[in-house]
């Protein structure tokens, strides 16, 4: 259940995984790997006013179905945040990296540190200060500690117990530290990024989920488009089969080549009325019911002054992903337990959220949990000064959270540091043509960001560009590269389409400011 879960939320990445530049195994090995491991059981960490642990246990797990030998640390910071670390007992290749968490969390997402722990880093999770469900019912938002945790701190104090025990087990620090999530730990990426700079040397943010502009805002607004207050579904799979069709057939030839993948599609121009008919749905139309829940969906989030709440609504070429039961669930958690100051009453539900008066009382909690506030623009300077890179990705199907979400980032940070060349030393942007919430979709989503990540951080070079696959019964079946934005992927009109080698960035003759107004966009 636990794999079904991390599927759905994006814990990490769907990622092709080619040999990893390795660092030199540590040069002091270590004498007797069970006693060093079962010596971290009595480290006391419990003094450090930031973050006081406890380790709860600590042995070897030796050495079995294809994985090296590691020392298996599991413990607890206060107040409740759970957490694992593997320390590698002879690969050690000098490394840390920690993974982010998906939804909710309230668990443990250790394996989605495989890839990593194959190669020789040591790994860390942890479930974000509270155990709990990951896609609803986040009860523990009671207590404003948790929420706190959940926020930013259970991040930044995992890391800093994880290299505590780096430190005492191998005998020096870890020469390198790298942090990847997606979803949820795309948001945990931006926000250790922003504050706590010195963490981490190479960040991976994934499709990264604001939660109070996501969870409440943009989850409230589509939930109540794709169900009725019953419950039953205004866009059943057949409504949106047809609406795909008909996106793709008027949109799919606009990249110059015809494969099910718009490129770009804020270049799509499509009018849903097109398929308007009168009565109910037969043969090829919609109702009107229908037409204006997706209009409602494709512009996104607004209140009755027509002011926009959210910088987008949903990418045409997504609709095979809009789905209303997962996404129903997270809105109402979030809007009952982690939203407000005060909790409202027990029968709250999503259809009680006024979008003209609750906006503005999201902005107390936003502040704690969001790595942007409302009303503020992201600030890296600090991460730049410190010579962190940022790798950022992003489903440009992705219906659960817009994609132009962090292209009006990508540009807030533009604005402030000093434009495309300068932030692009130490910053990019990767948009995902096709790909669904952090995976899915069909179109090339297997691809690994922690290898280039590496080499940037660690030989300077920049990831200009990277190759995502897509397979069928693990056999490949087309290639696409992945370019840094503003750049975007063109055929060159010769060659096999499905061959990322037939492709080449194109850069823009002009850069536009891609900032957005919307209700929370900074202020100056």
């Amino acid at each position: 259940m636990v794999g079904r879960l991390i599927a759905l939320f994006g814990v990490a990445a769907s990622i092709f995984v080619p040999a990893l530049a390795q660092a030199q195994p540590a040069h002091n090995p270590i004498a007797d790997p069970v006693a060093a491991c079962a010596a971290l059981a009595q480290l006391d960490l419990t003094r450090d006013p930031e973050a006081a642990a406890t380790v709860t246990s600590a042995s070897v797990v030796e050495a079995a179905s294809g994985k090296e030998a590691y020392c298996r640390v599991i413990g607890v910071i206060l107040p409740q945040i759970q957490f694992e670390v593997r320390l590698p007992t002879t690969t050690w290749n000098g490394r840390y990296f920690q993974t982010g968490c998906g939804g909710f969390c309230g668990m443990t997402p250790i394996d989605s540190c495989a890839d990593a722990e194959a190669k020789g880093f040591a790994v860390a999770a942890q479930n974000m200060g509270h155990v709990g469900s990951v896609l609803k019912d986040p009860l523990w938002g009671a207590s404003p500690e948790m929420r706190r945790d959940y926020g930013r701190r259970s991040t930044h104090v995992t890391a800093v117990t994880a290299k505590r025990l780096v430190r005492a087990f191998y005998g020096r620090e870890a020469d390198r530290s790298y942090f990847r999530g997606c979803s949820t730990g795309g948001r945990e990426a931006l926000s250790v990024a922003q504050f706590h700079p010195d963490d981490f040397d190479g960040v991976i943010a994934g499709d990264p989920a604001f939660p109070s502009r996501q969870g409440a805002i943009a989850n409230l607004w589509d939930t109540r488009q794709l169900l009725r207050r019953d419950g039953t579904e205004v866009l059943p799979h057949a409504a949106l089969v047809l609406l795909h069709q008909v996106v793709m057939a008027g949109c799919d030839g606009l990249d110059g080549v015809v494969d099910g993948i718009l490129m770009d599609p804020r270049r799509c121009q499509f009018d849903v009325g097109a398929l308007a008919c009168s009565a109910a749905p037969v043969g090829g139309c919609l109702t009107e019911e229908q037409v204006g829940a997706v209009r409602r969906l494709y512009d996104g989030p607004r209140n009755s002054r027509g002011e926009r709440l959210a910088p987008s609504g949903r990418m045409l070429g997504s609709e095979l992903s809009w789905e209303a039961g997962t996404r129903a669930g997270l809105a109402e958690g979030f809007v009952r337990f982690l939203a407000f100051e005060e909790n409202p009453r027990p029968d709250y539900t999503i259809w009680d959220f006024d979008f003209d008066r609750d906006v503005e009382r999201l902005e107390a909690w936003a502040a704690v949990y969001d790595p942007v506030a409302p009303h503020a623009a992201p600030d890296l300077r600090a991460f730049e000064a410190r010579g962190g890179k940022l790798i950022i990705y992003h489903g440009f199907a992705d219906a659960t959270v817009s994609p132009v979400n962090m292209i009006d980032f990508h540009a807030q940070v533009l604005h402030r540091q000093g434009g495309l060349d300068k932030v692009s030393a130490w910053a990019r942007l990767f948009l995902v043509p096709g790909m669904f919430h952090c995976r899915g979709g069909d179109a090339p989503n297997q691809f690994d960001m922690l290898e280039p990540m590496v080499a940037w951080v660690e030989t300077g070079v920049a990831p200009d560009r990277i190759i995502a696959r897509q397979s069928i019964d693990g056999a490949v079946t087309r290639t696409r590269p992945l370019v840094p934005y503003p750049i975007m992927a063109a055929y060159s009109g010769q060659g096999d389409v499905n061959a990322a080698d037939n492709w080449a960035g194109v850069r823009p003759e002009a850069l536009a400011d891609e900032r957005v107004d919307w209700i929370w966009a900074p202020l100056n």
